[in-house]
């Protein structure tokens, strides 16, 4: 997991990546050391549980992505089943290729989970 996750986090532009349980625990994380692993966690598992109760509401299924845009950051959730990659970025990068990676990424973790 770690190389996966080392790899996403050199793409220029990314503050940091995580692989966050359902639960909201982080499972491996790569992340800068002025965030709060703990808190950031927390929170992203909180609005990605909403994102996927919305989707259900709406009858939009499966969540495959959150995409949160602020003025400064881009910051995504990409479902992996049994929780979520969040990788965090700067809005100065190529968010199309950023998500070829992240797709990537993720075929990757669901591969490795399913081999563990």
């Amino acid at each position: 997991m770690e190389n996966i996750l080392s790899e996403l986090e050199r793409f220029e532009g990314v503050r940091g990546v995580a692989i966050v349980s359902n639960d909201g625990l982080i499972v491996h994380s790569l992340l800068p050391q002025d965030l709060d692993p703990d808190a950031v966690s927390g929170m992203c598992a909180t609005v990605f549980r909403n994102g996927i109760t919305t989707a259900k509401v709406l009858n939009s299924g499966k969540v495959r992505h959150i995409l949160i845009e602020t003025d400064t950051d881009f910051i995504i959730f990409s479902n992996i089943g049994n929780g979520f990659l969040a990788v965090i970025s700067t809005r100065k990068i190529n968010l199309g290729l950023l998500r070829i990676k992240i797709d990537k990424a993720v075929k990757e973790i669901k591969e490795k989970l399913i081999e563990e």
